[in-house]
């Protein structure tokens, strides 16, 4: 050994066995560990159980807390199949109960029940439907305690079947403590017996009846009726009478008193037994909900009927097509159609109908009516006949009756085919004499009403379009040119006269008068052709008349024209 290893020994020996002995320790620690990993379920299992639970309850709870805090999804993912189900079976049992509720107010809506429940709720200022489910929830009665009111001890307990215990002791105290809080709090006045009659506790309702030596609360599960109270003071009157021997043993007596079931019968049978209410407030109300209803009744059919005989009277004036009515009970009322200018106005049908104080509107647009009486007014306005002449429409003959001169009855002639609504072979003169107070001659009756028709074909014009294209009236103008040409050559002999026919042809503005007078020859002689060939004799017009006709006479107007001529036949 050299003199560096004697000296390092000499200076640090102490400390080198030191190192020695933590190193054996740590040896030591590290195999416990190891073996501790295997050793603690049996340790977590000896150890006693509430100084155990009280130890790992903080730990435990940080630890869930921080795992639902960092991994929130995966808690999710492993808490789901068991909180899914639940709050499904939760969810369907509370709208099972909600469809039940709901299920008996509907039924109960339309019944005296419901009436009444309506007029309470309308006195007591409440939302019906509260009254309707206080009316119609179901309850139960879970738990009865009767407990001393001195010590606060739990003296019987009751609870339906099926429910699990409750902590007597614990409601007790509870129940105790909070009575004592009321009567100091709220009657340290010392006027008054204050005291607690009902709370919420979770989902139940607790209803607290005080006698002078015991309270009796129950919990209850729903809405109870108000009989149901007076049913447990009542209870808790006859335990107070029989329990005045505490050497004796009332637990039977108890049992019978405050079994929850019989006490349900007893709720119900309250309710059932107790004196309805007056129905004279509600028969009121109902007859005069009636009356209200047949008042409004009968004055809406009073109000229809007044509109119906509108409506007929209306539909039947003549000239008057009614199309619509509009009619808002009470507010406004209002006839829509079409009415002819020649009709007697309508408005005098509706002021023999009573409205009150709705003034019926009128909304007419024009139209063309072919109603007899229509046309008969509209005949005598176009025709003015004198005071001795008749005028009737019967079934759209036009018929003229009576004495006129003969330059009236020969505008009659040819003007009654102008009467909308009348045809020219639905024209009856034959009853149309010449006044005998007239000097006029046969002949000079025949001339007049042939310059009447002279001047009704020379109005008369057959459109074009352009060139020979017609417009849409021409075959109606072509068959009254014919009708008047006809009666013109049944005239010619009694009026002595000679007839002819000149076709005039005339364009509009444009053109070259080279064209232009080949157009209106053309159009004159497309005129005599299309009479010849209605039946209009040929001999009527001259050759060359025709072509004559296209180079005079022009206006400015696309069509063609028929001038009757006349001339006197030299005896």
């Amino acid at each position: 050994m050299s003199d560096l290893e004697r000296l390092k020994h000499l200076l640090l020996a102490e400390e080198r066995a030191a190192l020695d002995r933590a190193g054996e320790r740590i040896d030591e620690l590290e195999r416990e560990r190891d073996g501790l990993a295997a050793a603690l379920p049996d340790l977590v299992r000896a150890a006693p159980r509430e100084p155990m639970t009280r130890a790992l309850s903080a730990p435990v709870a940080a630890a869930l807390g921080s795992a639902v805090r960092d991994n929130s999804r995966s808690v999710i993912d492993a808490l789901f199949p068991v909180i899914g189900p639940m709050i499904r079976k939760a969810i369907a049992e509370a709208l099972r109960g909600l469809m039940a509720d709901l299920n008996g107010v509907l039924e109960q809506s339309f019944t005296l029940h419901g009436i009444r429940w309506r007029v309470q709720a309308w006195r007591g200022g409440v939302p019906y439907a509260q009254v309707v489910l206080k009316h119609s929830l179901r309850y139960q009665i879970d738990h009865v305690f009767l407990i001393e009111r001195d010590s606060g001890l739990v003296v019987h307990r009751e609870s339906s079947a099926g429910l699990p215990d409750l902590d007597a002791d614990a409601i007790a105290g509870m129940l105790t403590a909070i009575g004592q809080f009321v009567r100091d709090s709220v009657g340290r006045g010392g006027e008054g017996d204050h005291s607690l009659e009902s709370a919420r506790v979770g989902e139940y309702l607790l209803w607290v009846v005080d006698g002078p030596r015991a309270s009796l609360a129950c919990f209850i599960n729903g809405v109870p009726p108000e009989p149901l109270r007076g049913i447990l003071v009542e209870r808790l009157e006859a335990i107070h009478a029989q329990i005045g021997d505490a050497r004796e043993d009332h637990s039977a007596m108890l049992r019978a008193q405050l079994d929850p079931l019989e006490l349900l019968r007893a709720g119900a049978s309250a309710t059932t037994a107790a004196p309805r209410p007056s129905r004279a407030p509600l028969l009121i109300l109902a007859l005069i909900a009636l009356a209200a209803i047949a008042w409004t009744g009968v004055r809406a059919w009073r109000w229809d009927a007044r509109v119906e005989t509108a409506r007929v009277a209306l539909s039947a004036h003549p000239g008057l097509l009614l199309t619509e009515v509009e009619s808002r009970r009470w507010r406004s009322l209002t006839f829509r159609g079409l009415l002819d200018p020649d009709a007697s106005p309508p408005a005098a049908v509706l002021a023999g109908i009573d409205f009150g104080e709705v003034q019926p509107l009128l909304r007419i647009d024009g139209y063309l009516s072919t109603d007899d009486p229509v046309i008969e007014r509209r005949a005598r306005r176009l025709l003015q006949p004198p005071a001795g002449v008749a005028v009737a429409v019967d079934a759209g003959v036009l018929v003229l009756r009576g004495r006129a001169d003969s330059a009236w009855i020969a505008m009659a002639r040819v003007r009654a085919p102008w009467v909308a609504g009348v045809q020219s072979a639905r024209i009856d003169v034959s009853a149309l004499d010449i006044a005998p107070a007239s000097a006029e001659s046969a002949a000079d009756v025949a001339r007049a009403e042939l310059d009447a028709l002279a001047a009704d074909l020379e109005a008369r014009t057959i459109g074009f379009v352009r060139e020979l294209e017609l417009e849409a009236d021409a075959d109606a103008q072509l068959d009254a040119i014919v009708s008047a040409t006809e009666r013109a050559r049944a005239l010619q002999v009694a009026a002595q006269v000679t007839l002819r026919l000149r076709a005039l042809g005339h364009n509009d503005v444009g053109g070259s008068d080279e064209l232009n007078a080949n157009l209106r020859a053309a159009r004159a002689q497309w005129l005599v052709d299309a009479l010849v060939a209605r039946g209009v004799p040929a001999n009527l017009f001259e050759d060359g008349d025709a072509a004559a006709a296209g180079t005079g006479d022009a206006i400015l107007v696309r069509g063609a024209r028929v001038r009757l001529e006349q001339e006197p036949v030299i005896p």
